[in-house]
């Protein structure tokens, strides 16, 4: 594979034309830089974000949502300005932060940073003066990327999200842009897979770096399922011989991609712990198996996450790891358990080939 599972970019200066690019080659907006990702954590495992986006000359919105921007726009006013970031804003924010998985920002703020290298603006959508809902988006010179939408959960039987969503198409038409970034969905059906109501999507493939048309986003080839299908070929391999082992999802496996300072980090994201305190694990990066000796990266050691309600401890290894040594490289999960065999058990008087044929 020639590209990392995850990339970030922290531009000094982004013109409207560059963010295009940027967003036609798979890249979406995190916090204050542009990141890719081929695998992300979300709910207790790992996924594959598959970006989408919508041809706007071709786009026209369904009866259904024809029907509900129409009502909408009768009960509501909304407006489209610059972005801000106030009171009742991060109101609605925390009122919706259940809606997030994994690392939670402890405020509108943290989780969207107003800078200038992005040109922010926002729809917020008013009960007479009272602030039901806000959706925030970045604009491109012929591309507009969806950020975050937000509302009132009293207000959940209007769809405000999907409203908001359908105002920001109604605002790109307006202004000829020609793409509509909603931001991704995921592999598998997933709490995102509302953004595929808006219309017919064109998915990014990785393979190709390309935009594919009439095609399902949950029946693609996708790197999540691969390195779980590896991952599990090794669980087997493991547990062909009786050696024990705990899975664990490895939230902090995009640290070591910040930048070249964190190269040292761990950066498998599913890891087998063995009760000697290596992992063992499948490096995506390297198509090969490692087992390695980890510690907790002192700069971290004391780090405070803010986590989701969902959020299972048990599943995930939880701290930041370095890298102290790898002691063994391989292609084979047969391969990979023999080394542990005989590292755990060096003096066993049953090699590991006997015990294979014991066990099976």
């Amino acid at each position: 594979m020639n590209d990392p599972i995850l990339q970030y970019y922290l531009p000094h200066q982004l013109s409207p034309k560059r963010l295009d690019r940027y967003l036609a080659s798979g890249w979406f907006r995190t916090v204050n830089m542009l990141f890719r990702a081929k695998v992300t954590c979300f709910d207790n495992d790992i996924c594959a974000p598959i970006n989408i986006r919508i041809k706007l000359s071709e786009h026209e919105h369904s009866k259904r949502l024809r029907k509900l921007l129409n009502k909408n726009e009768k009960l509501f006013r909304h407006e489209i300005r610059k972005a801000t970031i106030t009171r009742e804003k991060e109101e609605l924010f925390h009122q919706h932060q259940r809606r997030f998985r994994s690392f939670l920002s402890n405020s509108l703020e943290e989780f969207l940073v107003l800078t200038p290298r992005f040109e922010t603006y926002e729809v917020a959508v008013y009960d007479d003066d009272r602030l039901v809902a806000i959706s925030y988006f970045d604009q491109g010179e012929n591309s507009l990327m969806s950020l975050l939408g937000l509302f009132d959960p009293g207000y959940s039987s209007y769809s405000l999200g999907i409203y908001t969503m359908l105002l920001e198409i109604e605002y790109s038409k307006a202004t000829d842009r020609q793409w509509y970034y909603p931001g991704y969905v995921h592999e598998r059906p997933s709490i995102y897979d509302y953004k595929l109501r808006l219309g017919k999507a064109e998915i990014y493939d990785w393979n190709t770096k390309r935009w594919l048309r009439h095609v399902d986003p949950h029946k693609q080839p996708n790197w999540a399922d691969h390195i779980k299908n590896r991952t599990f070929a090794l669980e087997q391999s493991l547990q062909s011989v009786g050696l024990g082992f705990q899975r664990k999802v490895y939230l902090f496996f995009g640290w070591h991609y910040f930048n070249s300072l964190y190269e040292q980090l761990f950066h498998c994201p599913l890891m087998l712990l063995l009760p000697d305190g290596r992992a063992v694990a499948y490096d995506v990066e390297k198509d090969q198996y490692i087992c390695a000796k980890l510690e907790i990266y002192v700069p971290f050691r004391d780090i405070q996450m803010t986590l989701a309600p969902d959020f299972d401890p048990s599943l995930h290894h939880i701290d930041v790891m370095r890298v102290v040594e790898i002691s063994h490289k391989t292609s084979s999960a047969a391969d990979m358990s023999r080394f542990v065999w005989d590292t755990t058990f060096p003096h066993q008087e049953v090699s590991w080939w006997a015990k294979t044929r014991l066990m099976n």
